[in-house]
């Protein structure tokens, strides 16, 4: 990691992560809330140009770089990206979300493992659909217990899976598909009012925060996930005690 980096770690400077798979797919959400806090790796494969479009929206920002994988290979670049993933993760506070975009459904792994060891992550694509079934396979995955193999009788007989349902929430279950458990939210611990002043901290250093109710609700969702409340319930509270106010188009504005 850069020396910049290990500086600015240590002064406490990092609001959120963001992790760009740029030789997949190159783009921001038009509402990603970006600030001078926000720590921005864009990852090629060699000797790739970073797209004008994202540049336009990155360049100015003091703690992005650019990373190109050091040689050629069909998963090179999604290597090094998952390596960076893991320094960060190791290196930052665990308050501290993280944000992958990408188009590849491998990479979502990255995601998924943040949150098992409860990181607040989540998962951006340009593709809305791949980007509903990676999530879903998400849940999937990080709900469903492991299957226990045992051999049946003597020689010749195959292995068969037995699977404990764990005893949580079910999804609605479709022809042909088990229905997979999602697992239970996380108990609140800490206060409403303590969760929403962090939120409204790094909603101040935001370059361009949201400025509609939908966008606002989806980035409480994302950076206040392991914190046990409702977006509904953070809104309330920025509303009461922190002068924000929404008129009857959903347009956000703060004092």
């Amino acid at each position: 990691m850069e020396n910049a980096d290990k500086i600015t770690l240590r002064a406490g400077l990092v609001d959120s992560v963001l992790l760009i798979d740029a030789d997949n797919d190159p783009h921001l959400p038009s509402d990603f809330p970006l600030s001078t806090a926000t720590l921005v790796r864009v990852f090629l494969r060699p000797k790739a140009a970073l797209p004008r479009t994202l540049q336009k929206r990155i360049a100015d920002l003091p703690l992005c770089a650019t990373i190109s994988a050091p040689q050629g290979g069909k998963n090179a670049a999604d290597f090094v990206m998952s390596m960076h993933a893991g320094l960060l993760h190791a290196s930052l506070p665990m308050h501290i979300p993280f944000s992958i975009v990408t188009n590849d459904k491998a990479l979502s792994a990255i995601v998924q493992e943040l949150q098992r060891v409860g990181r607040v992550a989540t998962l951006w694509t340009s593709h809305p659909d791949r980007q509903e079934q990676a999530q879903s396979s998400s849940i999937r995955r990080s709900s469903s217990p492991r299957p226990t193999r045992s051999r049946r009788g003597g020689r010749g007989r195959g292995r068969s899976a037995k699977i404990v349902p764990a005893p949580t929430m079910a999804e609605p279950q479709s022809a042909g598909v088990k229905p997979a458990t999602i697992p239970a939210p996380p108990s609140p611990s800490r206060s409403l009012a303590d969760v929403t002043a962090t939120y409204e901290r790094m909603l101040s250093r935001a370059k361009n925060p949201p400025s509609r109710l939908k966008a606002l609700l989806n980035d409480i969702s994302n950076r206040t996930i392991n914190f046990g409340y409702p977006a509904d319930a953070i809104l309330e509270e920025l509303k009461r005690s922190h002068g924000l106010s929404i008129d009857e188009r959903g347009h956000v504005s703060r004092k």
